[in-house]
């Protein structure tokens, strides 16, 4: 979230997608966001809980991995399996981790294999700002959204800005990244880089006793060209290569590579009470694994291409939205059907009067060879003053079976269904001047949900033989808290989960924290500038990993992160970042280990 931004930021930072004259009636001091409605809307428009991280706030931040900015908020959680490279998995509200949406820059992402997106491949020096919705959006987006919904917007620059920084630090940690802002003609261009390695740490205590390092390079650019006063093209494109290790035993890999790509090519259309917008794209997302330098058989690609349409018009206090998506995902591999079409179609209206707020949407969704899928939501909220409002909410959401629950080799099963899920929410909000808070109650019931259970078979090694069926329920309720505060020159946010997760059985789900607590807290004197970010992880839930007919737990944590800058010049700042200060075990995921105490040390140039 954000007190408060000025508008012409905000819009530029969300080209390409919607930013039209119909919604004139934002103020300058409004924060506008595009992903809960598919529409342009200011967060206190909005009647989901949203939530928004700006480029400011991730170079005070100085992270190193997307999901070290996506904890720090309400009802999110994330699940590593190592450092900022290995791979990592987000949840929202509770739901596992392929319920969650990620789009970047409005192009759908994430693996057709294995179901969930690869949050640690992109660099956060690649993002300009990321916008989060949580709890369900598939009457708008379609399948996996059962969670929420993650917008990455790729970083841009005004012609003529320009920024490159250096940086070093522990475990032989090296970064170099760079951004330009070009123009050409009426239209501008930005263009950034970034290259990064580790030699890493240790993942597992119970596997091979080496670092587990890593390299990462990403490309992006993003613009856009007025053709005329109501006309605009506009493109985005991004390459994010790398490798990392991880811990495994022989004769297993433990080594892995990834190449993934998007672009996206668009034409707009914008009035003075209607919009409307074409776009085609792709999404490639390509990763093998490799034991000692040899290749092994494991490949996963997924290749995505997506065609969107959308039309909307405003009359009065009616705004109205909808729109056709298209996209065809093909898979490499022996898969008896490796690829499938997914037609689209939604409509979407929001309507003002008085004090009442009313939403809805509804979509149709068309999936080769699946059973069709109908989603809707339905919101209404009512403003007592300027400043407060209570919001009701009731949204379905679904997930389809990956390529891999429905047709890996002799074990796929193709009668499954998709996953479901309806969730109810209630949420009281308050925007002032120097205060921004909201708490909010949610209940989640997801059906359907895919498990691969022992079928009582061996295979040829005498191994368990597994597959998958639609058996398992899970439900999922608990409180939100989140609050923005700034006094005496100080700025503080706060985040509070309470979170009760079960499945069908009434067990708790495994990984999910009752508790997670984070609070942040900056300061800006002068050249200089500080921020302290502090985290409690409650316990989690492994499951009975000892056999006895006990739950074990995962210990609760604390984490303490501190960054430091200093104006050295107007062009030149340096910056001293300090994580887990407290030098605590960060475990979030059975044997898998976090970073002791580390430093890095950055020296950045920039000429705006």
């Amino acid at each position: 979230m954000s007190i408060k931004t000025r508008l012409a930021v905000a819009i530029a930072a969300a080209i390409p997608t919607l930013s039209n004259s119909a919604f004139a009636s934002t103020s300058v001091d409004e924060v506008i966001v595009v992903t809960p409605n598919r529409m342009p809307l200011s967060i206190e428009q909005s009647l989901s809980v949203v939530h928004l991280i700006e480029r400011d706030q991730i170079e005070q931040m100085n992270p190193k991995s997307v999901v070290d900015l996506l904890e720090t908020l309400p009802g999110v959680s994330v699940t590593r399996n190592g450092g900022p490279a290995q791979s990592a998995s987000v949840s929202i509200r509770g739901s596992s981790s392929d319920h969650v949406l990620l789009l970047i820059d409005g192009v759908r992402t994430g693996s057709a294999t294995l179901g969930s997106a690869s949050f640690s491949a992109l660099s956060p020096e690649m993002i300009e700002r990321i916008e989060v919705v949580n709890g369900p959006r598939a009457a708008l987006w379609g399948s996996d959204a059962i969670g929420g919904v993650i917008q990455i917007f790729t970083r841009r620059l005004t012609s003529g800005q320009g920024v490159v920084t250096g940086e070093i630090g522990s475990d032989s940690y090296a970064r170099g990244s760079g951004a330009l802002g070009l123009a050409h003609g009426a239209g501008q261009s930005s263009v950034s880089l970034s290259w990064e390695q580790s030699d890493g740490f240790d993942v597992r205590r119970d596997g091979e006793a080496d670092d587990d390092g890593y390299e990462r390079l990403g490309v992006g650019l993003v613009g856009e060209q007025p053709l005329s006063a109501q006309w605009r093209a506009f493109w985005v494109g991004q390459l994010s290569q790398g490798d990392y290790d991880y811990d495994n035993s022989a004769p297993y890999a433990n080594r892995a590579d990834y190449s993934n790509h998007l672009w996206q090519l668009g034409l707009d259309y914008q009035g003075s009470e209607q919009y409307s917008e074409l776009k085609f794209g792709q999404m490639r997302d390509s990763n093998r694994n490799f034991r000692d330098g040899v290749a092994g058989k494991s490949l996963y690609e997924t290749r995505r291409d997506q065609v969107s349409w959308q039309h909307g018009f405003q009359t009065g206090n009616l705004d109205v939205t909808g729109g056709l998506d298209y996209t065809k995902e093909s898979v490499a591999g022996s898969y008896e059907q490796d690829e499938r079409d997914i037609w689209a179609a939604y409509l979407a209206g929001r309507y003002e009067h008085e004090r009442w707020t009313a939403e809805a949407a509804l979509r149709f969704d068309e999936v080769e060879s699946l059973d069709n899928e109908t989603s809707y939501q339905l919101s209404t909220a009512y403003n007592f003053t300027s400043s407060w409002q209570l919001a009701l909410g009731y949204a379905t959401g679904f997930k389809v079976p990956t390529f891999n629950d429905l047709y890996w080799p002799n074990l796929g099963n193709p009668a499954l269904q998709a996953e479901t899920s309806e969730n109810w929410e209630l949420t009281l909000s308050y925007q002032g001047d120097n205060l921004s808070a909201y708490i909010s109650g949610f209940d989640n019931e997801v059906d359907n949900l895919i498990d691969w259970a022992k079928t009582g078979e061996k295979d040829e090694f005498g191994w368990d033989i597994y597959k998958p069926s639609n058996v398992h329920r899970a439900d999922l309720q608990g409180v939100e808290l989140g609050a923005e505060i700034g006094f005496w020159g100080l700025e503080h946010q706060l985040a509070y989960t309470y979170l009760n997760a079960e499945d069908h059985q009434g067990n708790e789900l495994e990984g999910r924290s009752e508790h997670q607590l984070d609070y942040g807290v900056s300061y800006r004197v002068d050249q200089l500038d500080l921020r302290m970010d502090y985290r409690y992880q409650g316990k989690r839930s492994e499951g009975d990993t000892n056999f006895d007919g006990q739950t074990d737990y995962l210990a609760p944590y604390h984490n303490l992160d501190l960054s430091v800058g200093y104006q050295l010049h107007t062009h030149w700042q340096l910056r001293l970042k300090l994580n887990n200060l407290l030098d605590e075990e960060l475990i979030s995921n059975g044997n898998y280990l976090g970073p002791d105490t580390q430093w890095f040390v950055s020296l950045s140039y920039r000429n705006f």
